[in-house]
């Protein structure tokens, strides 16, 4: 269904540039051209083309430029008006190779100005830029280096800061959308329908904090009711503005600074655990990493895991994760429009901020008591 969609994509974009009406003129010079010599060789006794069929064949390797020579006109009229023929049908050729050459050439000059619709699917969008974004973008390529997830910029960079980081970072998977990530059309272009999670950063480039946040919040949003399952991660810079991203059902939320007073105080009466997660968080060489509980492990104790994690990965596990989808208010709600009871309620808990779908939460146990049960889906936090 999808390729039959983008069929329909190129052929449309082919009638608009005219390449269609080409094809056809192609198509009655040929015919032309088939009948005129077949009709004036016909009276030859010296002819090659004794059939419409040896004609067709004969004007369509001719038109190709393939000319095989198995077949030639032998009066000097059928011989003019193959010329004739050859020379429309070279133009026209001509002109439609170099048709179809710009459409690709201007889709890569739209693609990098960050025009063009991305066609990535089970991607990575990251919305906003600011001083630290650089940074996460190259830590995020180096923990993804075995995947390559495809990841999608939307932003307000020039095309020229974009192509500068695709080289430094050589990252031929890198795409990007300019423009304002809050507007529909803009997240619709990164095909935000298909990814697998969205990252919205403070976009400090022409807004304050406050307002980054307030963006940050109403993308939030927006996102959610384009894409209601996109796993949304947004990045603030004021605490106090946490309630209203849990509002918009942000999947997680990330705060600027907010281990900041934890790390002060730890730096003077314990310098050593600072120092430690500083190592175990290097951009350059990650520590931590997530993998599925084995199979023949779920339902057994967490002890077990505990030693196997040493014998099978040669690495200590910190816990364990699971992300558990609670059911939505709407799932007991009646589907019959005119149940005013059920609108009532509805309506009560939009009011209240509180959604009617599915949500999504992340439950983690850091190193569980060693007869915890493993269950199905859950994860391990191993430290390499």
């Amino acid at each position: 269904m999808k390729i039959f969609r983008e069929m329909l994509g190129w052929v449309k974009r082919l009638r608009d540039e005219g390449v269609l009406d080409l094809i056809i003129i192609l198509w009655i010079i040929l015919f032309i051209g088939a009948v005129a010599v077949f009709s004036l060789d016909y009276t030859s006794d010296s002819r090659s083309i004794t059939s419409l069929f040896d004609a067709f064949y004969w004007a369509w390797v001719t038109m190709t430029t393939v000319g095989f020579g198995d077949l030639t006109p032998a009066t000097p009229a059928a011989r003019i008006a193959a010329s004739i023929m050859m020379f429309f049908s070279m133009a026209l050729i001509s002109f439609f190779t170099a048709t179809i050459s710009s459409i690709f050439v201007a889709r890569k000059i739209r693609e990098g100005k960050g025009l063009e619709k991305i066609n990535y699917t089970d991607h990575y969008i990251i919305c906003g830029w600011n001083d630290l974004a650089d940074e996460l973008l190259e830590s995020l390529l180096k923990q993804d280096n075995v995947d390559q997830t495809p990841i999608v910029l939307v932003n307000e960079l020039s095309e020229e800061e974009i192509d500068a980081w695709r080289g430094k970072l050589n990252a031929s998977h890198l795409g990007f959308v300019r423009g304002d990530f809050t507007q529909d059309q803009i997240l619709a272009k990164a095909n935000v329908a298909k990814a697998k999670a969205v990252l919205i950063l403070p976009n400090l480039i022409k807004a304050s904090k406050t307002e980054a946040d307030e963006k940050t919040a109403l993308a939030t949003y927006s996102i959610k009711a384009l894409a209601p399952k996109a796993k949304v991660y947004a990045y603030i810079t004021h605490y106090e503005n946490k309630a209203k991203l849990r509002r918009a059902k942000a999947d997680g939320i990330i705060i600027a600074d907010e281990f900041g007073p934890f790390l002060g105080a730890t730096q003077l009466h314990s310098p050593g655990i600072p120092a430690f997660l500083t190592e175990m968080l290097n951009t350059d060489h990650s520590r931590l990493l997530t993998k599925p509980v084995p199979e023949h492990l779920i339902g057994k104790p967490y002890k077990k895991l505990f030693s196997e994690a040493y014998e099978v990965f040669d690495m200590a596990i910190l816990g364990v994760y699971l992300e558990e989808t609670t059911t939505g208010i709407s799932d007991f709600l009646s589907s019959d429009s005119g149940d005013y009871l059920d609108q009532f309620i509805a309506a009560k808990l939009k009011a209240a901020g509180r959604g009617q779908n599915e949500e999504q939460k992340l439950k983690i146990r850091i190193n569980p008591e060693k007869d915890y049960i493993l269950k199905t889906g859950e994860q391990m936090i191993l430290l390499k």
